[in-house]
């Protein structure tokens, strides 16, 4: 398993997997989030499960194998690098 999920991030247990809101002031930073996290998919092969609404993306990773592997961690890790480019 990655040592531990990556900041914000919340670490599920049954099943394995991992989930975090990220919140946006507007429709405009959610779609270009959106946007952003689909090209990183394709570059990645990572497919996270999305819900989102005008104002927030809720992304969980589900582990493909009976451990979180460092390539979902890392996915996570450049989330959160893309959630911080957003204004």
């Amino acid at each position: 398993m990655a040592d531990l999920p990556p900041e914000g991030w919340q670490l599920q247990q049954k099943p394995l997997m991992l989930t975090r809101r990220f919140n946006f002031p507007g429709y405009a930073q959610t779609r270009k989030f959106l946007d952003d996290l689909a090209v990183l998919s394709e570059r990645d092969g990572c497919y996270p499960d999305l819900n989102f609404g005008k104002t927030h993306v809720s992304v969980t990773i589900a582990a493909a194998g009976a451990e979180l592997s460092a390539a979902e961690s890392d996915f996570a890790a450049a989330a959160n690098q893309l959630a911080g480019k957003i204004e």
